[in-house]
């Protein structure tokens, strides 16, 4: 199938760009100065809305876009320190255009536009391209362009796998970062959350017009999460727009449409998929796992007048996963599971006057979890039988609203709160009985079986207040503080937090920020996989944030941030030392228990990035980082060399590097080439010893050496997509060829040892010594993808 994919990649490289005739031209000229001086500008950025097509003014402000088909044409005029000037109804003929002077005022720090936070990033939106970090055709063009979660990878600070959409951020877990979806909270986002922990977001990609991403430092409006936010907002359809698209790939397939109703006072976005990777792997010989996945999300909005909007929105996800692997000696491994999301939230936007907004928000949801697993195994290192059934539901519903206020051109106020009911419940029960070896390499009989009910509720409510302060020309203050209640855990927090931005220039930003950020434990989160049966305190993390941002006169956006954060109050947790993406690691003989006193971590990031609109554009991200756990005590009762004190963490990444090259050799051809290193992460080394039952077979177990003492090998590898795009009579098709992994790196995902060799037989040396023997597991290589859509 690879080598299949492969020549038709070839073929598809081959077929010729269509050059495009232009047989009526037109031509736009003009000047851009200063409107307080009228000295002519320089570099300034103009773009034509609605195309790539753009250029920049020479040093005296003059500008030419030439080859211009006959037709109307809107202008953005936009430079660092200047408010952004739009020129619309342009009417290009055969002949010159000229549009004399085009004056811009000097920017100042409007208080409605200023970001604050540092370690913030736009993604896609309508906010004009040189604001946005990266750009809707950046993302749709890139590697993995079908997932939107996997394209913050690439920012500085950001963490993530070759298999998992989940990403964390800074040193945190992948549960610290709130991920919305216009303002409703997703606590289930991403699809097969089994082994890769989260394979694709369930949310399409073509449903999304920006994102609004935080790192750390974020305002007391986000409450509940430790490390970050990833806020999501839908397509807004506007006027008499419709557009449907179908899509197919070897990930999935795909329906998008949106349009309006009722004279344009209603619109409506539907979008659903259905995962083709259980199909994917029917050509694959004796695949174990099946799995399968769909979402479908609905909004429909109605303007019930000039001053509001109502909202309908309703998503809903499912996934299963199930592995069967039987052999010929009646060993068995039989897995099963299912989860599933339902979300329904109605929205009343607000303008009471162009100073006052409100958002009014209610919502209810629930989530299902059911796994089931069992095994009976007589083989050289595992001797038992495991049995499971795992049912959680999870149901919520509640209200929320957000106030701003701009009182002064010197003060803006922001205000809100939420309150929910949220209600949960646990069956679980497990029984398992495995020979092991403890810790002093003895035999004894593990025995687990346990049956457990609970049906935990409570109300969670939270309440914000920020103010935005501009204390001087060039200076601008956010104090904030929240409060959050949550009944079943007892936490009653309170989070004070404050950012600052100064405007060293008409280019240059200084930001800082510092605050408290506290995560009470979500109510379907509770650890009864590994005995627990009672809520923990709220876990604590404090910012400390300083970022300088600057945009070259040759529309080159850099960013340089430093960061430390101080983990407190964690709780413990379990760890599988030889392979952390496990379905079930309740069941694992290499389970482990970490006590905390705490956590840090700091780095250095650094961003550069370069489109203004023409044939190439680039931008690269470099990440100086170290997380690291206060171990006070490693609970495990086999052999290990256990570590206390400052110990990576799991995702320690110390050295990150991205980098991306965009080709656009016309509006049909798009070539991304994208490349990423990273030191490993850290691992657990072992190796087997053995012991003799009394029946004669032998009996291996694993020795675990130094916990978190070794480093993986440094993952690297190169990427290209390539996107092409033909018209047709009724609309357009998209097609994709991606081959990832280009040069086939092995990337060593897991260690992993066997206790016999290819020919079935013991390592064992003449002394009876076991020979270590690998059967390493690795992370993608060479893989070819294809897709396309069509749009009408």
């Amino acid at each position: 199938m690879v080598r299949s994919l492969l020549v038709l990649f070839l073929a598809f490289l081959a077929i010729p760009a269509q050059a495009t005739t232009l047989s009526n031209e037109g031509l736009i000229v003009g000047r851009v100065v200063d409107a307080e001086t009228g000295v002519g500008l320089g570099l300034v950025n103009v773009l034509i809305v609605g195309s790539k097509r753009g250029t920049v003014t020479s040093d005296s402000g003059h500008f030419t876009l030439d080859n211009l088909e006959i037709g109307t044409y809107t202008l953005r005029f936009s430079a660092v320190g200047f408010s952004t000037v739009v020129e619309t109804d342009i009417q290009v003929s055969d002949s010159e255009v000229n549009l004399g002077l085009i004056e811009m005022e000097v920017w100042t720090m409007n208080l409605e536009e200023i970001v604050v936070t540092p370690g913030r990033f736009a993604i896609m939106g309508v906010a004009a391209a040189p604001t946005q970090t990266l750009t809707e055709e950046n993302l749709k063009n890139m590697s993995w362009a079908e997932d939107i979660t996997r394209a913050v990878s690439r920012l500085p600070g950001i963490q993530s796998t070759d298999f998992s959409s989940k990403f964390t951020i800074r040193g945190g877990e992948a549960n610290e970062v709130l991920i919305a979806l216009d303002g409703m909270e997703l606590y289930e986002p991403f699809h097969q959350r089994d082994k890769a922990g989260g394979l694709f977001s369930i949310v399409d990609i073509e449903a999304v017009q920006g994102v609004d991403l935080m790192t750390g430092g974020f305002s007391s409006a986000y409450g509940n999460r430790m490390s970050g936010v990833f806020n999501m907002q839908s397509k807004e359809v506007r006027d008499e727009e419709r557009k449907t698209t179908l899509g197919l790939s070897l990930m999935n397939a795909r329906v998008f449409t949106q349009g309006t109703f009722s004279d344009t006072r209603g619109s409506y976005l539907f979008s659903a998929r259905r995962g083709m990777l259980d199909q994917t792997f029917k050509l694959v010989p004796d695949a174990e796992v099946v799995p399968k996945f769909h979402d479908a999300l609905l909004k429909v909005d109605y303007r019930l007048n000039p001053k509001h909007l109502a909202s309908l929105h309703v998503l809903e996800a499912g996934d299963r996963t199930a592995i069967e692997d039987y052999d010929e000696e009646g060993n068995f491994d039989d897995n099963d599971t299912e989860y599933r999301n339902l979300y329904a939230w109605g929205t009343l936007k607000s303008v009471y006057n162009p100073k006052l907004y409100s958002r009014t928000i209610a919502y209810a949801g629930e989530i299902n979890h059911d796994r089931r697993g069992a095994f009976h195994k007589y083989e050289p290192s595992d001797k038992g039988d495991f049995l499971l059934r795992d049912q959680r539901d999870y149901s919520f519903f509640g209200l929320k609203q957000d106030w701003n206020w701009l009182a002064s051109e010197r003060v803006t106020i922001a205000a809100g709160f939420e309150t929910k009911q949220v209600d949960a419940s646990y069956d679980y029960d497990i029984d398992q009985a495995e020979l092991r070896v403890d810790g002093n390499g003895e035999f004894f009989d593990y025995v687990r079986k346990e049956h457990v009910t609970l049906k935990p509720s409570g109300n969670q409510s939270g309440a914000y207040m920020s103010a935005k302060l501009k204390v001087a020309d060039r200076l601008v203050v956010e104090p904030g503080v929240r409060f959050d209640h949550t009944a079943y855990t007892g936490d009653d927090l309170v989070s004070p937090r404050i950012g600052v931005v100064y405007a060293v220039g008409q280019r240059t930003f200084l930001r800082a920020a510092t605050g408290q950020y506290y995560q009470s434990q979500v109510i379907s989160d509770l650890d009864v996989n590994n005995g627990q049966s009672a809520f923990s305190p709220a876990q604590l993390s404090t910012h400390f944030v300083v970022g300088l941002q600057h945009q070259t006169l040759r529309g080159i956006d850099i960013r340089l941030e430093a960061y430390h954060k101080d983990m407190s109050r964690l709780t413990s947790n379990f760890t599988t030392l030889r392979d952390q993406q496990e379905m079930f690691p309740e069941q694992r003989n290499d389970n482990a228990q970490i006590l905390l006193n705490g956590a840090r971590a700091d780095g250095v990031e650094f961003f550069l990035k370069y489109d203004q609109g023409r044939k190439i554009s680039w931008w690269f991200s470099y990440a100086l980082a170290r997380a690291e756990d206060d171990i006070r005590d490693i609970v495990f009762d086999a052999p290990l060399q256990k570590q206390t004190g400052w110990v990576a963490r799991p995702n320690n990444q110390r050295h990150t590097l991205y980098a991306d090259l965009n080709y656009r050799p016309s509006e049909k051809w798009h070539i991304n080439f994208s490349f990423q290193f990273h030191k490993g992460w850290p691992r657990t080394d072992y190796t087997y010893e053995y012991l003799t039952l009394d029946n004669g077979d032998l009996h291996f177990y694993p020795v675990e050496k130094e916990f978190n003492g070794t480093p993986y090998p440094a993952y690297h590898r190169f990427d290209v997509r390539v996107n092409r795009k033909f018209e047709v009579k009724n609309g357009e098709i998209g097609t994709f060829l991606q081959v990832i992994n280009l040069y086939n790196r092995e990337n060593l995902r897991k260690f992993d040892l066997d206790t016999r060799n290819d020919d079935e037989e013991y390592s064992l040396d003449t002394a009876g010594n076991y020979i270590p023997f690998e059967d390493n597991v690795y992370w993608f290589g060479l893989m070819p993808v294809i897709g396309a859509s069509w749009s009408f």
